[in-house]
């Protein structure tokens, strides 16, 4: 699995020739600035994970007022060419990622068919961490707890958390480390995954993963959680993943007709400060 590497430092510059706005022009400036930006993005000039000019330096290029670039940037986001994160800047956005559901994968596994190789950390691997996290089916005896964050173009866009039988315990971190949780289960513990039950919404995400994946405290991102059965029908891998939203999106093919009304049950509302 391909190690997150430190984000370089700097800001992609604009060019000396860049297109001037005009005020005399019936498209309001916040329009214009964000075409002439959507035009150097579609070129390939400004390549996905790349940041923009900060705010002052775009103000200061283009003679506009912050509450333009604000507006310049809101759309491009809308449009999903870009991704503002607090504290670090906008970020020009790569290639939706689609995550079919129809196949029983692993996420890491979902990413590379689609001819992406996501950078991965470990962030943690507890042997015994998740005895006491009240997240997991209560039915099921995984107290092993990793959690992974992953990221395309050097910009976070998952965190993992994943819960494993007693027995992942003995792996170690050097191997959970190189190991997808399939890879854990079938080649190292030498299950084989049955079935695998899957549920999506969306949620603003604790503090605490808002802050790895770089969100704003506002937004929602796509929670997604996945419980795996042996082929014995024993529950052997819980997991939870928060995703930046504007790079993903899930796919499911139905046979027939698609009844969503009657498909619908409520459930009890996650805690947002879960």
């Amino acid at each position: 699995m391909k190690k997150i590497q430190p984000v370089a430092k700097g800001s992609m510059g604009l060019g000396a020739a860049i297109s001037r706005l005009s005020p005399d022009s019936p498209e309001p400036l916040y329009r214009q600035l964000a075409e002439v930006l959507r035009v150097r993005i579609d070129a390939g000039e400004f390549p996905a994970g790349h940041r923009l000019e900060s705010e002052p330096e775009m103000m200061a290029r283009f003679s506009v007022s912050r509450v333009t670039v604000r507006q310049a940037i809101s759309l491009l986001e809308k449009h999903g060419k870009v991704m503002a994160r607090r504290g670090k800047g906008t970020f020009v956005v790569g290639p939706v990622v689609q995550h079919d559901l129809n196949a029983l994968q692993g996420f890491y596994d979902a990413l590379r068919d689609k001819g992406i190789e996501p950078q991965t950390r470990l962030l943690e691997f507890s042997p015994a961490g998740g005895a006491l996290d009240e997240r997991p089916p209560h039915a099921a005896n995984l107290p092993v707890r990793l959690k992974r964050l992953y990221a395309i173009d050097d910009q976070p866009f998952a965190l993992v958390t994943g819960y494993l039988p007693k027995a992942a315990g003995s792996l170690g971190e050097q191997r959970a480390e190189r190991l997808t949780v399939y890879q854990i289960l079938e080649h190292y513990m030498g299950m084989r995954i049955g079935r695998a039950e899957v549920t999506i919404r969306c949620q603003k995400p604790p503090k605490d993963v808002a802050r790895v994946l770089g969100m704003k405290s506002s937004e929602q991102a796509l929670v997604m959680e996945r419980c795996s059965y042996s082929q014995a029908d024993e529950a052997c891998e819980y997991m939870r993943i928060f995703i930046v939203p504007e790079r993903f999106e899930f796919r499911l093919r139905v046979t027939g007709a698609l009844e969503i009304a009657r498909s619908v049950h409520l459930v009890p509302t996650a805690d947002p400060a879960q």
